[in-house]
Order: structure tokens, then C-alpha cells, then sequence
């Protein structure tokens, strides 16, 4: 069965494409040598995902997993971080250094690097990929200076208004300079920031159209267009089916005899309505892994493992997941073009009173919640940066125990009052109630806010809950701020990350500073000392200090609470026995290398 839904999907109504693999590497290229153990050319690997990919290019914020997905399939940045070691190493630069000044980098690349097309790779790729990323244009309206393709590169690259600088120095060597010291900037290329073929794009970035190249309209009519430095090349995509890719012939990876890496023929992803068929699939031997990047939802975890033996396949517990999923009261001030405020003042009130979101914290059952709707697959979560990445998390953070009594202390003292029916007040007249969006498609999280609007029924407090589609929660708290309450995930499914990244959450002008975003100034006072520790953190590289740096800003968030987290719940990943080379990290995914598995060639009939 396994084998025709293989070839179904590789073909269609065609016949099966013929693999085919690199060349050994020459001895005037310099690959990276993986340690893994050598592995056998064939196979392929077939898994699902939930929602096909918007983009990819990478300098478009394409707001969901599935394109991330495929960028890291088809390209490579100059560092990766590698979560079995838990350290950035070299990628397509071969190694790098940092002068005594600790703002000046110099970055070697692999000499005999090609494309996927076989154009080489050289520093001109590199400085391009950094001239998009900075592009400016003049806006004619204000005469001021914007960026051409605005994305998220640049504003992490840039420091107290000043961009960082970059040339090249020879054809394999470029230097980088950050205007003031970054310890992060290692992390920032291994994100990664990915390198972008300027034989390719040029033109386009040239004449304004860069930002839409590379759509999922070019993979569809035109995938040979999508050049890249990845372990595999785009061959196919089929809307509502699948994509499919094949090994990039020029791939920068070899093992230790010399095979040019990835050992697969294809990788398949087929296309899925929900989380729930993509579990189904793998639990009745169809798919070869659990694709969603958290894995098996903790609820269906005893049913999939009952097929373990039949399907041949092992789930494995890895812990807490390391990203968070939290709510948040929408606290940006203002009016609409229309003159409308975003938040009706007086909710606006409510909201930016931090006794009201203390009480509303403590009035949730989070440990009934893990129980309940994850059946004890779950605990509360303990802090912005969550228990799932344990070397920063602070253990000492204050934390918020189910406390309805507690609660009702703190909205009595913050002017809150109850009715005969037990119905909450504030001080001017006002029941108490909002409208918390959700978006849809995600079961078990609709189950948690269904709890939390019971607990907030519980202290008096009336919750509308509404789903929309993604796009519209994307809409809302990006651009037109209409909403009282929402709530999304936030992290990485790569595992425990330097919460580095996390700087476009914690600071004030960031962009998914989700509660008040893009802040010229800080509208308070710790929303200031959290600035002013995330750009000290960035001028050490004491890891020792950088660590207590992150626990005040942890202790910050737990006093203030902009955001509400819930229950961390434990990632459940399943994936066949006959992969070899499956290397588990401490946390993250387990497809971390998806150019270093293999299989034993299918045994054909007598």
C-alpha cells in the first residue's frame, strides 16, 4: 500500500520521475563532511502538512510553518544552528572569525559551492542577499527613506538607527561590521538568514518586482525558476496535492566516503485538510513521520502508539514543547483612519490595568486545563520563555496558581464590583465582558479558551468567543488593531534557541510586539527597561550574564502579564523504523536533517 501511494503521489497520471544524485565532490570543492554514518543513495520519504506554502522567497513574511518548511528544504544560509549539539556551525561559509573589536566578522566561504542550477555560489550571492534585505527607496509623499522590500532582516540588523555594514573582499571572503557590539549576530545568519541568487534575481530586484518572485505560483508553473543552496531542488507542485522535491545535485554536504549528500531520490509533501488526517496517515502506516511541527497532539497520543508494531514506527516523548501559545488583551492606544478607537476606552482601561490582568491570570484552572483538555499531557507554562527551553528558562519566576479568591481580591482593589447576580462591574457602570478571536483549525486550542471562558464566567466576567480564518487574526493585529482579545503561538520548532530571538516580541518598536506593536517610544516604563535589557544582553558575550539579563526581563513579563500563557503542552513525534542516520536533539523536531536519512532499498518479489 505504502509503496502505490509512493508512486501516486511522485506521478499522477505521468509516469515515475528517474532519480538522480551528484557527482562526488572534486578535491577543488570543500564540502562539509557530515559525522553521521555512511548511508545508501534511494528512497522516499512521504509526509503531510495541514496548509500549503503562500511564498518562498524568504524575504516575505509569509506568517505561517509550511513555507519555512520549504525554504529550509530547498536553501542554506552561511551558518545553521544544529540542535543535537545546540550551537551555530559553519554552513556555506566554512568557518568564520571575530576581531579583537568584537564588531568586525569575517566569513570564508566553501570554494566550488554551486546553485541547484550549477552557477557558482560566491560573495556576490552574499552581498546581494544583504543589498535586498537594505534596498531603500524614497517615499514621495514624505520624502523620507523607506525600505524598498520591507522585511523583518533589517530592522533586527539595525542598531540605534545605524545598519550594518558589509563588503567583499575577495571572491570567497566577506566581512561583516555591526556599528556596535551584537553578541547575537551568529544566532541572526544561523535563524538562518538565507542567501538568495543574484544570478536569478537581480533583474528583479532592479526593476521593484523582488518581492514577487519566488510565489507558490512560480513552484506550480515554473519550479526550476526556485535556485537554491538547500538539500533539495523543487521538482513538482500540484495544488491541493503535494509538492515534490529531488536532491540538489550540488548539494555542499558529503559523508565520510565521499557520497554526495542528500542519500533520498525524493521528498514528498502531501497536502492535507487538518492536523487530524495528517495524524491519521501516519498512524495507519501511509505517511513516514508525523509532519506538524508539534508533532502528535498529546490527546491522540495512546491510540497512535497502539500502532507501533503493526506500522513499524516509534512515537517518541519529547518534553515540553519549546514554543509558547499565549493570549493577550490588545493594549494599543489610538484611532482608526475613521477616527474609531481601536479598543473602546473604557475597555482600554480595563486592560491596561495590570491588577485586572493578574486577576484574570490567577482566575485560570491551567493545571484543570492540562488535565482536562490535554489529559495530563501538559503543564501550566511558567514564563514567557517557557520550562520547553530549560537553559534560560528562570526557574525562580513568579508564578500564578489557580486562585479564584485571589482573583476577586485583585479586581476589588483595581475599582471592580459585583452585582445580586454575580455579575462584574467597573467603577463607572460597565459590565464586564470582551470578544476573544481565535483563529480556526486548531481543536484543542478552541477546547482551552472554551475552559477560560468558563473561568471568566466564574469571576463574573462574560467572553465572546469568535473564530475567524488565520488571515483575519493576521489582518487585525498587524494592520486595522480592531480586536479586545487574541492569542497565537510563538517559537521555533528547532528546539532550545538563544531567546535572542525573541527580540521582535519583547521590545517596544517590534513587530510582533504583539500586545502594542511598532512603538516609537515606549508607552510605559518597563516596557522601557525591557529595551534596555534586550540591547544589554546584546553587548556581552558572557552567556553566564546574558542569562540573568533574560531572567529579569522574565520576571518582568511574569509581574506585568501582557501576555497570558497557558499550558505547555508535551510533543508527541512519531517517525518510521526504517530511517537510519535519526539522530534525536534534546528538543525540537526530529527531521533537523533531512540530508543524512536513508533507508534499505524496498526488497522486490522472486
Amino acid at each position: 500500500m505504502t509503496f502505490g501511494l509512493t508512486v501516486g503521489l511522485l506521478s499522477g497520471c505521468k509516469p515515475p520521475p528517474i532519480a538522480t544524485h551528484g557527482p562526488r565532490p572534486g578535491p577543488d570543492e570543500e564540502v562539509d563532511v557530515a559525522s553521521c554514518l555512511p548511508g545508501k543513495f534511494g528512497g522516499t520519504m512521504v509526509l503531510t502538512e495541514s496548509s500549503e506554502p503562500t511564498c518562498i522567497n524568504p524575504l516575505v513574511e509569509a506568517g505561517e510553518q509550511v513555507s519555512l518548511d520549504m525554504q529550509v528544504m530547498l536553501l542554506s544560509g552561511l551558518a545553521v544552528y544544529n540542535p543535537l549539539t545546540q550551537e551555530n556551525v559553519p554552513a556555506l561559509a566554512k568557518s568564520w572569525e571575530i576581531a579583537a573589536d568584537k564588531k568586525t566578522y569575517t566569513f570564508h566561504l566553501r570554494k566550488g559551492t554551486k546553485w541547484s542550477d550549477g552557477a557558482p555560489f560566491t560573495a556576490d550571492d552574499v552581498i546581494f542577499t544583504f543589498d535586498c534585505i537594505f534596498a531603500d527607496k524614497t517615499d514621495p509623499a514624505t520624502g523620507k527613506s523607506t525600505l524598498r522590500y520591507p522585511n523583518r532582516y533589517a530592522q533586527e540588523l539595525t542598531f540605534d538607527g545605524e545598519r550594518l555594514k558589509y563588503r567583499k573582499i575577495d571572491d570567497l571572503t566577506v566581512e561583516f561590521y555591526t556599528p556596535k557590539i551584537y553578541s547575537p549576530f551568529i544566532d541572526e545568519l544561523a535563524g538562518p538568514i538565507f542567501m538568495i541568487p543574484k544570478h536569478k534575481l537581480e533583474a528583479s530586484y532592479r526593476d521593484g518586482t523582488l518581492l514577487q518572485q519566488w510565489t507558490s505560483q512560480t513552484g506550480i508553473d515554473h519550479p526550476e525558476e526556485i535556485v537554491g543552496t538547500g538539500p533539495y531542488v523543487l521538482r513538482s507542485y500540484v495544488p491541493g496535492q503535494r509538492i515534490v522535491m529531488s536532491s540538489n545535485p550540488y548539494f555542499w554536504r558529503a559523508d565520510t566516503t565521499g557520497q554526495r549528500l542528500p542519500y533520498l531520490d525524493f521528498m514528498v509533501f502531501q497536502f492535507v485538510v487538518s492536523i487530524e488526517t495528517d495524524v491519521m496517515l501516519f498512524a495507519t502506516g501511509q505517511t513516514d513521520s508525523s509532519m506538524d511541527y508539534q508533532g502528535i497532539p498529546p490527546t491522540d497520543e495512546s491510540w497512535v502508539k497502539k500502532g507501533e508494531k503493526l506500522y513499524d514506527f516509534t512515537i517518541y516523548n519529547r518534553g515540553p514543547f519549546p514554543a509558547s501559545w499565549f493570549l493577550w488583551f490588545n493594549l494599543k492606544p489610538g484611532v482608526n483612519k475613521d477616527g474609531k478607537p481601536y479598543v473602546t476606552p473604557y475597555k482600554q482601561a480595563w486592560f491596561n490595568n495590570k491588577l485586572f490582568r493578574q486577576a484574570v491570570m490567577y482566575g485560570i484552572d491551567r493545571p484543570g486545563i492540562a488535565k482536562g483538555v490535554y489529559l495530563g499531557r501538559g503543564e501550566p507554562e511558567k514564563s514567557v520563555i517557557n520550562q520547553g527551553n530549560p537553559k534560560w528558562t528562570n526557574p525562580n519566576v513568579r508564578q500564578y496558581d489557580y486562585n479564584p479568591a485571589k482573583s476577586r481580591e485583585l479586581l476589588k482593589e483595581a475599582g471592580f464590583h459585583w452585582d445580586e447576580k454575580g455579575l462584574l462591574f467597573d467603577a463607572e457602570g460597565h459590565r464586564v465582558e470582551f470578544e476573544l478571536m481565535m483563529y480556526e483549525g486548531k481543536p484543542l486550542r478552541a477546547e482551552v479558551v472554551t475552559v477560560f471562558k468558563k473561568n471568566m464566567e466564574d469571576l463574573g466576567i462574560n467572553v465572546k468567543l469568535t473564530f475567524v480564518d488565520p488571515g483575519v487574526v493576521m489582518e487585525k493585529i498587524t494592520n486595522t488593531y480592531d480586536y479586545d482579545m487574541t492569542g497565537l503561538g510563538w517559537g521555533s520548532s528547532s528546539g532550545e534557541v538563544d531567546p535572542q530571538d525573541n527580540k521582535t516580541l519583547f521590545r517596544s518598536n517590534g513587530t510582533y510586539h504583539e500586545w502594542n506593536p511598532k512603538q516609537s517610544t515606549p508607552a510605559t516604563e518597563w516596557e522601557k527597561r525591557i529595551d534596555d535589557l534586550v540591547d544589554a544582553q546584546e553587548l556581552t558575550f558572557d552567556e553566564t550574564e546574558r542569562k540573568h539579563i533574560f531572567y529579569e526581563i522574565q520576571d518582568i513579563f511574569a509581574d506585568e502579564l501582557p501576555l497570558l500563557y497557558i499550558v505547555d503542552e508535551y510533543t508527541y513525534q512519531g517517525i518510521k523504523n526504517k530511517w537510519r542516520n535519526l539522530r534525536v536533539p534534546p528538543s525540537g523536531t526530529l527531521l533537523w536533517n533531512p540530508d543524512e536519512l536513508w533507508t534499505e532499498p524496498a526488497k522486490t518479489a522472486p
